[in-house]
């Protein structure tokens, strides 16, 4: 852990970069999936991701000293980061609309929020803070609200892999907080995505159809932009981040993702804005401020820290 805490502005930056990143990284995944199985196509993703962490870590000069205790809380990042959580999402996909799996994996700030608590005794429960989430959320059903209809046992069931999910995203996040401060973001990458990537193509070999891949630019493109920037730079920055502000603030990423990856259909595929996109918005980044200026007021978990920095904004 750095015994200095980076700039607000710096974190800050960080901050929107990882928002716009993954709010674009829909659409990639529906490129990549067009005529590629979901599986084979994320699987593909992570071990391309996890060869540029290689160079890149060749490149910076990086030694690793085998410790069995890191590599096992390494080999568990990579089970509930990448292997579980991705094959939960992607499976679930088939089976409800994006915009309820957006609502549904938006849970994971109630998640961050009661774990936090609980093994994290800097994290206070806050009125603000959950005041904040509750806003989010909110947002997100205003938005989304024409999306929620269950329809089938089916996709009840694709609702409970998405909650399965975001909690272990959570679940990840708040042991990466209490336990994984020591690690380089760089190489806290390595072991977990190369177990993504030989999880879930293992996955798809057994499940999905190998002899209909067929390759093309735009699926190409896709997972190079999904290896690169949505995972390996993304990633470095998550963690990066997460050795500095509050694991429920950077959770409310989840709130902010679903209004780009809107944004970035609408301009690439024509889709539509849904109805309240503008009112749903407004009260999700009302949610996120809420949290950040009250909910984590006096603690070195908010972007923004002190009047100087606020004043530097």
């Amino acid at each position: 852990m750095s015994a200095v805490r980076p700039n607000g502005l710096k974190l800050l930056f960080g901050y929107i970069l990882i928002c716009v990143i993954w709010g674009t990284t829909w659409l990639a995944i529906k490129f990549s999936i067009f005529t590629l199985p979901p599986f084979f196509s994320a699987g593909l993703r992570f071990l391309l991701a996890t060869l540029i962490i290689m160079g890149v870590l060749k490149f910076r000069g990086f030694r690793y000293k085998f410790d069995l205790n890191e590599t096992i809380f390494l080999l568990l990042v990579g089970l509930g980061s990448f292997s579980v959580p991705y094959g939960l999402v992607y499976w679930a996909e088939g089976r409800i609309t994006s915009g309820l799996t957006a609502v549904t994996f938006a849970v994971m700030p109630f998640f961050a929020a009661i774990l936090s608590k609980i093994f994290l005794k800097t994290d206070e429960l806050r009125f603000w803070k959950v005041a904040g989430i509750l806003l989010g959320f909110a947002g997100l059903i205003v938005i989304f609200g024409d999306d929620l209809n269950l329809g089938s046992t089916t996709a009840s069931l694709g609702i409970l892999a998405v909650v399965a999910s975001a909690f272990l995203n959570a679940a990840v996040a708040v042991g990466v907080k209490k336990y994984g401060q020591h690690i380089d973001p760089v190489f806290i990458n390595l072991i977990p995505m190369a177990l993504g990537a030989v999880t879930l193509l293992a996955t798809s070999f057994f499940i999905e159809d190998w002899h209909s891949l067929a390759f093309n630019l735009s699926n190409v493109i896709a997972i190079v932009y999904l290896a690169v920037f949505g995972s390996v730079i993304a990633f470095v920055i998550y963690f990066y981040l997460l050795k500095h502000i509050s694991v429920v603030l950077l959770s409310m990423t989840s709130f902010i993702t679903p209004l780009l990856a809107i944004g970035s259909g609408a301009l690439v595929l024509g889709e539509r804005f849904p109805s309240g996109t503008l009112i749903g918005s407004a009260m999700i980044l009302g949610g996120v401020l809420l949290m950040n200026l009250y909910g984590e007021r006096g603690s070195s978990g908010s972007l923004l820290t002190s009047k100087e920095e606020v004043l530097e904004k």
